[in-house]
């Protein structure tokens, strides 16, 4: 009788512990979404290294995010500037939240009825790389270096396409 009770305390625990093994659990997370204010970037001012003057050396005339000029090699900048400005863009977004700034690496401008070209590049900005939405808005000024050729053909030289500034929040 005793060897019957002991097994039937064996089987009595076997069955108690593959319940509680089999048994399933569950437990439950919230979940939330925070959708924030979509970036976004408007153009207000197109860039405008103003009236520059050749020689028979070329040169650079760079235009800083601010507006300033400096000339090296044979180009000099006359007296009488013409426009002379950084581009302009308007950034949007989620206040408080910040952001990569993405220039272009080059810009040809031609002169339409030669089809003569000069080069822009280094793309500078301020803010430069990043910048902070405070109060969900900040302007961002961009400058480039504008390579002048020797005795380049005067005239007016553009490109009425543009170029892109892109920004995405970090």
């Amino acid at each position: 009788m005793k060897k019957i009770t002991s097994i039937i305390a064996i089987i009595t625990l076997s069955i108690a512990f593959s319940a509680t093994a089999s048994a399933q659990v569950s437990a439950s997370a919230p979940t939330s979404a925070t959708i924030v204010t979509p970036i976004s970037i408007v153009k207000n001012t197109n860039m405008s290294f103003g009236n520059v003057a050749v020689s028979s050396t070329a040169g650079t005339v760079v235009l800083a995010p601010a507006s300033t000029r400096t000339a090296t090699g044979g180009v000099t900048l006359p007296v009488t500037a013409g426009t002379v400005t950084a581009a302009q863009y308007t950034v949007n977004g989620q206040t408080g939240y910040t952001y990569v700034i993405t220039l272009p690496t080059t810009l040809t401008i031609t002169k339409a009825t030669t089809l003569e070209t000069m080069t822009l590049a280094t793309f500078t900005s301020t803010p430069s790389a990043t910048g902070t939405l405070t109060g969900g808005t900040q302007v961002v000024l961009v400058g480039a270096t504008l390579s002048v050729g020797a005795s380049q053909v005067a005239g007016l030289y553009e490109n009425t396409t543009g170029f892109a500034v892109t920004v995405n929040y970090n």
